[in-house]
């Protein structure tokens, strides 16, 4: 019983990470980054691309890291 709460927690929290990370790379959120300038020598909008990729794998990591 005890098990399958906790498959249904870790598709509750994989979904959320999937969808925040959606909404993260939807057009008009990517808008608000897509200017001149750059950061660290990279792009804004590439940096900010990098960025939102890595964390979303750190978050998949980690929830799928606790379920063990």
């Amino acid at each position: 019983m005890a098990e399958s709460r906790d498959d249904e927690q870790l598709s509750l929290r994989l979904a959320a990470v999937a969808a925040v990370g959606f909404v993260l790379f939807v057009p008009p959120f990517l808008a608000r980054f897509d200017r001149i300038g750059q950061v660290f020598g990279v792009p804004v909008l590439a940096a900010y691309l990098f960025l939102v990729w890595a964390i979303v794998i750190g978050l998949v990591a980690v929830i799928g890291g606790r379920s063990r």
